[in-house]
């Protein structure tokens, strides 16, 4: 799912679009359909569920814009797309595609041409579907952010732990501060106001004076207008928890989104409070909130001799299933760090090189995520050349989102092996592209292969049509991205979880060949490196001639 120097108020979002910004009242919900005296009511409109959703942060001047096809559309039909840095589309600033084909029976996708490339900066988005008669259905609109300018590193903050959390009413305060993929769906409803109750609040206690410079706020898990959406609030700053400051640049009016960023230039205070005067319904909800801290990464310790680096992308850093012990049971071992904690910087400053690094999975959808957060393991995908690395699930979306958010897409259903298995239904196995079978990363996988999945989200096929990212080739596929292989360095990948393991997984022996080849490559740098200090010993190398 990253300049700054005063205030940034962004509705949703991952990074900041602008150095400098006041708080500004915000425009009505347009994640809706727009009702045209024209439309035919018989044809239903695509849907606003993919990616970009509501004031996603895209990191690619040519995104790939994603819609669900229109539900029970059964005459043919194409799509068309406008993009306006206007919302009203006047014709000198929209970028139009007409006759958009599905592209499966579920969704549909259409990338930014080369010669409409966008800039940072604020976009509105609307599509419509179009019949063969050329009837069309009402216009789904949204809006969505670009910044490739401060995406491409570690983002520079860091979540500054909560020690207490309360509120003026309601139960589960708690749930407001669980840094967890479960904890974005647990929430805390405030109860109605009583009479002559002013605002209802949330305090954070950080414990200690915290220079905190951004609030991270996810309100609700929906991103078209639902209850609970906070409408007008403020941060306020308190050194002893009684008399409260407002904090300049963070009262929002009329919001109109279900995730804010707030920035704002740092305040060293130990309380903060949240000012909640309205909601749209009778209770404010809450399910996250983030507070960050500007600042560097610690360098981790981590053992002498080999071992794997393993990135946990699950929201409070651990993996979605046991990597470490699937690594561990190979005889190697394991170190896992959290995504939020991993920049390409921290991963060239460790005292011992591992021998591969894995990137993990995890069960959250990426729009209800701080996207920013993994702008330093992206780096790593784009960066590193001199490393094994392999990505599995989400750590496999992320060798096409680390070039792009909205590379990745979700697929229109919920790919889940064993519960479909206990359903009587047979999954489909996964294929092995003829020209890969003889890989060292396929010894021993049977073709096809069955394999657990559990994800709802893949790579775009788009993608992997981009001619600015042909290292990558699909080596294995079922009907949609199951892994892949760079033409340019030891990087593979994975949709699939190999670490499962059960009678019906055949995937893990793919894994386990990724360790081998990983300490294969090892070896031969080792000797590689041994052989160039033997001949720097010896006689001068012979100057390069160009």
């Amino acid at each position: 799912m990253k300049s700054m120097c005063m205030v940034l108020v962004i509705l949703i979002g991952v990074i900041s679009l602008c150095s400098s910004c006041k708080s500004v009242d915000q425009q009505p919900p347009i994640t809706r359909s727009l009702t045209s005296t024209r439309a035919q009511q018989n044809v239903p409109p695509p849907t606003f569920d993919n990616n970009p959703q509501l004031d996603m942060i895209l990191t690619n001047y040519r995104p790939i814009l994603s819609v669900g096809n229109p539900v029970g559309m059964l005459k043919p039909y194409t799509l068309t797309f406008e993009i306006s840095s206007d919302p009203q589309f006047p014709p000198d600033k929209t970028i139009v595609y007409k006759d958009i084909t599905h592209q499966n029976p579920h969704i549909s996708q259409k990338q930014v041409e080369p010669r409409h490339e966008l800039n940072d900066g604020t976009y509105y988005w609307r599509a419509k579907t179009v019949d063969y008669q050329g009837n069309f259905s009402d216009w789904m609109r949204t809006r969505f952010h670009v910044d490739l300018k401060n995406s491409r590193t570690f983002s520079g903050f860091l979540r500054a732990p909560v020690q207490e959390v309360s509120v003026s009413s309601g139960e589960d305060p708690k749930n407001i501060i669980d840094w967890s993929d479960q904890g974005q769906i647990t929430y805390w409803n405030n109860s109605p106001r009583a009479a002559g109750e002013p605002f209802s609040w949330v305090v954070l206690d950080m414990g200690r004076k915290t220079p905190v410079t951004r609030f991270w706020m996810l309100s609700t898990r929906q991103t078209t207008p639902a209850p609970g959406w906070l409408t007008h609030f403020v941060w306020q700053g308190s050194k002893d928890g009684r008399t409260w400051t407002d904090i300049e640049g963070t009262e929002i009016r009329n919001n109109d989104t279900y995730r804010n960023i707030i920035d704002f230039t740092p305040v060293n205070t130990r309380y903060y409070r949240l000012v909640i005067y309205s909601q749209n319904a009778l209770q404010a909800q809450i399910n996250v909130i983030i507070p960050y801290v500007r600042g560097g990464l610690r360098v981790p310790d981590v053992p002498d001799g080999d071992y794997v680096l393993i990135i946990g992308n699950q929201m409070n850093g651990f993996t979605y299933t046991q990597l470490a012990r699937f690594v561990e049971g190979k005889g190697y071992k394991a170190v896992t760090i959290p995504h939020q904690d991993m920049s390409l910087k921290v991963l060239r400053a460790l005292k011992n090189r591992p021998m591969a690094v894995i990137f993990s999975g995890n069960n959250a959808d990426w729009q209800y995520l701080p996207l920013f957060e993994f702008y330093g393991e992206f780096e790593i995908i784009r960066k590193v050349h001199d490393i094994p690395m392999m990505g599995i699930c989400a750590g496999n979306e992320f060798y096409a989102m680390a070039y792009g958010i909205s590379f990745g897409h979700w697929m229109g259903w919920f790919d889940d092996t064993m519960f479909r298995l206990t359903e009587g239904q047979i999954p489909e196995k996964v294929a092995i592209i003829p020209k890969y079978v003889d890989d060292p990363i396929y010894e021993g996988v049977p073709n096809p292969f069955r394999a657990v999945e559990i994800h709802s989200w893949a790579i775009s096929p788009l993608f992997m049509q981009d001619e600015r990212y042909k290292e990558f080739y699909v080596t294995a596929e079922t009907s949609y991205i199951q892994a892949l292989k760079s033409s340019k360095r030891p990087a593979y990948s994975a949709q699939f979880h190999g670490a499962v393991v059960n009678d019906y997984n055949q995937s893990g022996i793919y894994l386990a060949n990724f360790l081998k080849v990983a300490e294969e490559y090892k070896d031969g740098l080792v000797k590689s490196l041994q052989g160039r200090h033997s001949r720097e010993r010896g006689s001068p190398a012979p100057l390069r001639r160009d």
